[in-house]
């Protein structure tokens, strides 16, 4: 939920920014970005209050998705055009008989470069140590004098940051409306449960599987069908690997 919600509040906040608020557009899309990591850090006294109630955290992470995108498509309806010409490469690159925009190559290698900064932080710095922890064992991180809360709401924030960047850049790619950020929360699901739970290794190679049968299937079969394919190869995976493609125990 958190994904779909963050990819939304990113590229309307960005499109506040600059059409409403007159600010310009490349200063506008780090203030949206920041905005989006503190608004899901802002959402963590509920999601604290229910962390024991998985049910009712569910429900309530539904709901507030749902108003997430009513309200955006009360102020800004799909009629008001938002688009955001956040292109570096415009340029198409042909392959063979394939052709390709460098945007998407672009976004390909950034995504990458923060992946590796991800498993940096977490791997190699103190705060990822602690989030570590605090994911392995709870209570035994709050012995050693952890503030528990205060790392769940910087995870939070942290954790929507990159996909809130990457898809402005993603955008002048895609339609934008008000209903855009369920698509795409589907494919990030279903990356992270066939990587692992928690696990980045497992994460990226999940991402490339989901990304090659998305990309085989809509271009030689019907592209109404790439979900159904992704999900039923997902089943077979995790009949044979109920875990997933990495230990979702670990990071790495």
């Amino acid at each position: 939920m958190g994904y779909g919600l963050s990819f939304l509040t990113s590229v309307y906040l960005t499109w506040t920014f600059w059409k409403m608020l007159g600010f310009d557009l490349w200063l506008s899309i780090p203030m949206a970005v920041a905005a989006t990591g503190l608004i899901s850090m802002a959402l963590f006294p509920v999601i604290r209050r229910y962390l024991d109630a998985e049910d009712y955290l569910l429900i309530t992470l539904v709901l507030i998705f749902l108003i997430g995108e009513e309200v955006i498509n009360i102020i800004y309806p799909i009629e008001t055009g938002v688009y955001l010409p956040t292109y570096i490469f415009a340029e198409t690159i042909k392959l063979g008989a394939i052709s390709i925009t460098s945007q998407y190559i672009f976004l390909s290698f950034l995504s990458l470069v923060i992946f590796v900064l991800y498993i940096f932080i977490l791997k190699f710095t103190k705060t990822g140590l602690i989030i570590r922890a605090i994911s392995q064992d709870l209570d035994t991180s709050k012995l050693f004098g952890v503030n528990v809360n205060l790392i769940y709401a910087m995870s939070l924030g942290f954790a929507v940051v990159a996909p809130a960047f990457l898809v402005i850049f993603y955008s002048p790619l895609t339609r934008l409306d008000p209903f855009m950020g369920f698509p795409l929360f589907i494919t990030a699901l279903q990356v992270a449960v066939l990587g692992g739970l928690g696990n980045l290794k497992g994460t990226l190679i999940a991402a490339y599987v989901i990304g090659f049968i998305h990309s085989a299937v809509g271009f030689l079969i019907d592209p109404r069908a790439m979900n159904l394919a992704s999900l039923i190869a997902i089943i077979v995976i995790l009949l044979i690997r109920p875990r997933g493609l990495a230990r979702a125990e670990s990071i790495w």
